[in-house]
């Protein structure tokens, strides 16, 4: 039995240690990932913390007598882990997030221009627009699915042309499903 296998075998046991030497031979696998896929809001801790909760998990699962290798295991498991992350974050529900940011990070970027004596000449464009933020997560539950396509569309960029022409439905149903969007939109914000 090598070193390595013995490694394996003490951290299926449950010790600490043994855990920790074998989670940091794959932590360049979290790093490959980390470079290949953006999870928002995703720093290099958390993205570290995902890869021990799954090579945890998949040193539970792990049977060393089928034919493939621990490294291979945990690969596979993380990267399907990374692709539900990414799935979750990209849900339908979420798209809204897609387009705004956060108070936080705007805070980040321009400061905090009141902490100086200085009038915050956004501090009221900041607090509407948390309010249209708010309106417009609920709006797709009141659209029906031709009316979510063409919001999420136009948020996009996307014009009626482009929408009619993507979805193979005339300019005149695309524009009447627009207008309904535009109804029910003023309706959620006023």
């Amino acid at each position: 039995m090598n070193e390595s296998e013995v490694i394996l075998k003490r951290a299926k046991l449950g010790c600490n240690d043994s855990f920790e030497v074998l989670f940091n031979q794959y932590v360049p696998i979290v790093l490959k990932q980390r470079n290949n896929y953006y999870l928002r809001e995703f720093d290099l801790d958390d993205w570290l913390q995902e890869g021990r909760l799954v090579c945890y998990q998949s040193l539970r699962k792990f049977d060393d007598s089928k034919n493939v290798t621990f490294g291979l295991f945990f690969k596979m498991n993380f990267n399907r882990h990374v692709i539900s992350l990414l799935r979750h974050q990209e849900a339908q529900k979420r798209q809204i997030y897609r387009y705004t940011d956060s108070l936080d990070s705007q805070m980040n970027t321009f400061g905090e221009c009141i902490s100086r004596g200085m009038e915050d000449f956004r501090a009221d464009t900041s607090i509407k627009y948390i309010f249209v933020r708010e309106q417009l997560e609920d709006l797709p539950d009141q659209l029906s699915n031709f009316e979510k396509k063409i919001y999420y569309d136009t948020l996009l960029g996307l014009d009626i042309e482009e929408i009619s022409k993507n979805t193979d439905i005339s300019q005149r149903k695309i524009l009447f499903g627009y207008n309904r969007v535009k109804v029910k939109l003023k309706k959620q914000i006023v």
